[in-house]
């Protein structure tokens, strides 16, 4: 149960609860469902090795993170919940704007240096 200001619309109250249950699978859930809404929903998604094989980056319009530090990560699996090392995947629009936010860094680093002489 969820207490609300007063001022809300109900429009607002309605927003705020799916915000809240967006991400509570059921135990009935299985685990490819759960990375399904997760794909629908353009969030990232951690895989075990296994599971990191059998999924399609292409065809879900991921890929794998462009910083080369952000690749392999300690987490869940999204799919069976397993601990441990993990690869971690982006939606492509997510990898584009990271990707132009690596390359303004290096040329802000590179500029940096020739004009610190």
């Amino acid at each position: 149960m969820i207490i609300f200001p007063q001022k809300w619309t109900v429009r607002q109250v309605k927003q705020a609860d799916a915000k809240r249950s967006e991400f509570r699978p059921r135990r009935s859930t299985s685990g490819c469902a759960n990375l399904d809404d997760m794909i629908a929903l353009n969030k990232a998604v951690i895989l075990c090795p296994d599971h990191a094989r059998k999924f399609s980056p292409a065809k879900a319009h991921y890929r794998a993170h462009p910083d080369r530090a952000f690749r392999r990560v300690i987490g869940r699996c999204d799919v069976c919940k397993v601990a441990g090392l993990s690869r971690l995947f982006i939606c492509e629009q997510d990898a584009i704007a990271e990707e132009k936010k690596l390359a303004r860094a290096l040329r802000a680093l590179e500029y940096g240096h020739i004009y610190n002489g």
